[in-house]
């Protein structure tokens, strides 16, 4: 569980659609051999995967297998993000973050990074062992927070008995294009934290209330240390996703969330926009970069996405110029070179609006950002492209027929040859 997802009864987006529309499941009789749980703790998840089932309108497949473990060995069974690739991540995506000025060059941002890298130790439900794990191994009941999060991970669990093909973007193909990942989290992560809000509204005022405190509590301070543009791609997938499910919960019930399962959204712009999804619009086709330079390596490439827009564009002219601008997304393509030996990071986009009007919008966000954000010198205009020069960064916006090409690097000379070999607005 996410901390954005603790955070959900204490003011988020998920409010409970209209209880009319919930249809009532069959009851669950497949067999399964015991869980390896107390006989308190059997009869209590045997309630709640009821509840689960009323409350979305389907039958489990089969009862999904549980363990309860302590806190320590829950953590143990997440993904490792100690690893080496994951430290190198971390350190381009701090070396990207400062370029753009989305953050201060302070020691205390590796470990921020590293914390809404890592998952949180409640319970979870395992994608690749098709397995819920509750941090509960005292055989004690579950109080109602437990209670409140473990049906979360149990819709997870009804979902891919439901749709195997899905899984959140903890475990991506390996050519899987970021936004796409990003945008089936969201379909998963909102349906779940739906079906909480339902069961919430069930409860009586007190509980409730003892969940909101507690999720309030677990939310954690990584969050509370992040640069504006973490905080957004931390709750991205709760908020946006529960706004979606929502959405089509109140126009179809389960039938339409059934229906989203079979066909998820394509991109985070579809998450964003319920009626973009409804028409299944599909994003521009964007030529993609095959950049090159000695000493640094591509590292990230695929769609950035209007989740990721939002996010960085909010950091300078708050949430409200950041959507409007963004929402003009029609389809974009990126590359992250580093060099890992010098901490160098470049960052290229082409970015592909629905409109003249949407253009203009992010060419004057994309502006604003290089000027605020970024360490660079004075701007030259060279027909359609501007250069701005002299400074410690350097940095590249052209504003062809069709796309908006942006560049960005920490090291002025590599970014001037690589605009060059780019070509655009000369």
């Amino acid at each position: 569980m996410t901390a954005a997802t603790a955070a959900a009864p204490a003011g988020s987006a998920v409010a409970a659609p209209p209880s009319t529309t919930t249809t009532t499941a069959p009851t669950t009789t497949a067999a399964a051999a015991p869980w390896p749980l107390s006989d308190a703790q059997a009869l209590q998840i045997e309630g709640l995967m009821a509840e689960v089932e009323s409350l979305r309108g389907r039958a489990f497949l089969r009862r999904p297998e549980v363990d309860a473990v302590t806190p320590e060995e829950a953590a143990g069974r997440l993904p490792d993000t100690s690893g080496e690739a994951s430290r190198e991540a971390i350190r381009y995506w701090r070396a990207l973050l400062e370029l753009l000025g989305a953050a201060e060059a302070d020691d205390g941002l590796e470990e921020v990074l590293a914390d809404l890298a890592a998952p949180g130790s409640d319970s979870f439900y395992d994608y690749e062992q098709g397995r819920i794990v509750i941090a509960a191994a005292d055989g004690e009941p579950l109080d109602e927070y437990q209670s409140w999060v473990l049906v979360g991970e149990l819709v997870k669990g009804l979902s891919h008995q439901h749709h195997p093909q899905l899984t959140p973007d903890g475990i991506p193909e390996e050519s899987e294009d970021p936004d796409r990942a990003a945008a089936r989290m969201a379909l998963l992560e909102g349906e779940a934290a739906l079906v909480q809000a339902l069961y919430l509204d069930s409860l009586p005022p007190e509980q409730r209330e003892t969940v909101a405190a507690k999720a309030e509590e677990k939310s954690g301070t990584a969050l509370a240390r992040a640069p504006e543009m973490l905080r957004y791609l931390a709750r991205f997938p709760v908020r946006a996703g529960a706004s979606l499910a929502v959405d089509l919960y109140r126009l179809g019930g389960a039938a339409a969330l059934d229906q989203a399962l079979d066909r998820p959204p394509a991109t985070t712009e579809q998450v964003l926009h319920t009626e973009h999804y409804r028409n299944l619009a599909p994003a521009v086709e964007v030529e993609p970069f095959d950049l090159e330079m000695e000493g640094y390596v591509l590292v990230e490439e695929g769609t950035w996405g209007e989740r990721r827009w939002r996010a960085l564009l909010s950091h300078y002219g708050g949430a409200v110029m950041a959507a409007r601008a963004a929402a003009g997304w029609g389809g974009d393509r990126y590359q992250i070179l580093w060099a890992p030996s010098e901490g160098e990071v470049v960052f290229v986009v082409r970015y592909a609006a629905d409109s003249f009007s949407d253009a203009s919008e992010m060419n004057a966000g994309i502006r604003g950002l290089i000027m605020s954000g970024m360490a660079v010198g004075s701007s030259l205009v060279v027909d359609t492209m501007t250069e701005w020069v002299g400074g410690d960064d350097y940095a590249m916006l052209a504003w062809d027929v069709d796309a908006l090409t942006f560049l960005a690097a920490s090291d002025h000379s590599v970014g001037s040859r690589l605009a060059a070999r780019l070509g655009v607005g000369r």
